[in-house]
């Protein structure tokens, strides 16, 4: 998605599309977290919102620690093994994600309830404010009769000479405009929140540590083993939602 800047030149109907693939999400390899979204101060026809987990689910938090209270096997004891826990925020691999994720959510039991409801809200989003962009497209064109009338009204010569029309093409573009930042705005805290609870929930590649991410733009001869470009962490994030998406979505 476009930096906040650019976002009176967005079209509305590309932010939908692209919101409706699930395919901005922004770099969660940074650890101050956004603020609480809440799409109600947007729109007021928006009734649901995402529950807040506060980190991990408990069923969740206990996930890699059941190694830890089974009785282990006969034998002595150099022959035990142990199965380490497997730390999300250290996986840049899909094959890797991919293993974890399917684990993560044959552990926890509100996996796939919380996914749906987060897919679900992204849809209701969507759809008020497609809906908000007609309403506006309307009052526009009520506007625009009103002031019409009212100037045909007016039947007294010179009355209205040299006044220039209110609703014109320009003030029009800028409400429109105005609407898109409103739209980006709400869009980038939808992501952000989603994109918490997805960290939370242990997803991986939505919570890298930033100590495995390189500067974009690193020389291929200047790459380090064991490391990955934000931009790679984007395009692993994206895929990732499109996994959920397929798994979990209608």
């Amino acid at each position: 998605m476009a930096e906040a800047n650019d976002g009176a030149n967005l079209d509305l109907a590309q932010i939908l599309q692209t919101l409706a693939n699930l395919q901005a999400m922004p770099n969660i390899v940074e650890q101050d977290q956004p603020q609480p979204y809440d799409p109600s101060r947007m729109l007021p026809a928006q009734s649901a919102s995402i529950p807040e987990h506060g980190g991990a689910i408990p069923a969740l938090a206990s996930y890699g620690q059941d190694q830890t209270h089974r009785q282990p096997p006969p034998g002595p004891p150099q022959s035990r093994t142990m199965t380490p826990s497997i730390d999300p925020s250290t996986i840049i691999e899909w094959k890797h994600g991919l293993r974890c994720v399917n684990k993560i959510a044959s552990h926890n039991p509100h996996f796939e309830a919380t996914i749906q409801k987060l897919i679900k809200d992204q849809e209701r989003n969507v759809t008020d404010w497609a809906a908000g962009r007609d309403r506006l497209n309307e009052e526009q064109a009520a506007k625009r009769e009103n002031e019409q009338k009212y100037r045909a009204a007016v039947s007294l010569p010179g009355v209205l000479d040299g006044t220039a029309p209110l609703r014109t093409p320009e003030r029009e573009q800028q409400e429109h405009d105005q609407y898109i930042q409103k739209v980006y705005r709400a869009s980038r805290q939808m992501v952000a929140s989603h994109s918490t609870t997805l960290k939370g929930l242990g997803v991986p590649f939505f919570g890298v540590n930033p100590e495995l991410v390189v500067t974009d733009g690193t020389e291929p001869s200047e790459r380090i083993d064991g490391k990955i470009s934000k931009n790679q962490v984007l395009e692993l994030q994206r895929k990732m939602l499109n996994h959920l998406m397929e798994m979990y979505g209608d």
